[in-house]
């Protein structure tokens, strides 16, 4: 595999021993990876037993459990399916400021979080949330040696312009055939509350384990560093805002932002992280990403 500079071979050797939590999974348009997860009349490894249901094979039943508790049980068994794994990355003007590093810490999250997907046989696509019609997306990608493609992918994208997330995932839903498997959103979190909400609902409706991560510059969880008064211009908008907080009423206004970001998530079994540029990128993936269920 070719060299990327920023994963190194000791950020390699971590990744390796880290495979995505998957909760659970249901069937969907694209699948890739393999996943254990219980199915009635398969072969592969016994798991449990579970009520007959009109419909299921006869064969599955267990005739001795029957003769002694006078019930039917059927067996079930743990079956490796394929599983779809969707990156989903913010690209939009927002994620280049305060500082252009702030977008290449999103491409690496999502390069790693690749990694392991493909180590892990899965597939993996990466989009990406921008203005315009068309929806910007890589191929599905199936083994390992994919992984400097789509990193090359990743790094031709630049943030730029504005778009309603709740529109974009709408769109990309249907344009993508979004259906089962997981989905990673990575984003700032720089959007109306509700435009947040209703693109994770779109998600959820399509039967998609959803993950978010939340990437964050130290100025812009500190603010009032930033902004002492005066007129700001929306760098997505274009337009000008008086800025009447002090800088402690600023500094509160984000947090209570961002924590409303990650109730919503919790309410709705939504796994949440907040990545800092200020923490090492191998941090946050080996030892945050698996304490908050994303990874194990």
């Amino acid at each position: 595999m070719p060299s990327i500079p920023w994963l190194t071979s000791s950020l390699i050797n971590r990744l390796e021993a880290l495979s995505l939590s998957i909760r659970w999974v249901r069937t969907g348009h694209q699948l890739g990876g393999r996943f254990a997860i219980n199915r009635r009349g398969s072969s592969i490894e016994f798991a449990d037993y579970t009520a007959y249901s009109p419909g299921d094979d006869i064969r599955s039943i267990d005739w001795n459990l029957y003769a002694r508790l006078d019930k039917l049980f059927v067996k079930t068994y743990k079956e490796e399916i394929a599983l779809s794994v969707e990156l989903i990355l913010d690209a939009t003007a927002s994620m280049g400021l305060p500082r252009a590093d702030k977008f290449e810490r999103v491409r690496q999250i999502a390069g790693c979080l690749g990694y392991i997907g493909l180590t892990d046989q899965h597939h993996v696509r990466a989009s990406w949330i921008g203005p315009g019609v068309r929806i910007g997306a890589s191929p599905w990608f199936h083994h390992r040696s994919d992984l400097p493609r789509l990193v090359e992918l990743s790094a031709a994208v630049r943030p730029h312009g504005r778009t309603s997330l709740a529109d974009w995932m709408e769109r990309a839903v249907l344009a993508l055939k979004m259906r089962g498997g997981q989905a990673i959103v990575i984003t700032d979190g720089m959007m109306p509350p509700a435009d947040f909400f209703r693109a994770m609902h779109d998600l959820l409706v399509r039967n998609m384990d959803v993950r978010v991560i939340q990437v964050l510059t130290p100025e812009e969880l500190r603010p009032g560093a930033l902004f002492q008064g005066g007129q700001v211009i929306d760098a997505e908008t274009g337009q000008t805002h008086q800025l009447a907080y002090s800088t402690s009423e600023l500094e509160q206004a984000v947090t209570a932002h961002n924590e409303l970001l990650a109730r919503f998530c919790k309410r709705n079994g939504i796994p949440f992280a907040q990545d800092r540029l200020d923490a090492p990128l191998e941090t946050f993936v080996t030892k945050t990403l698996p304490a908050r269920g994303f990874l194990e």
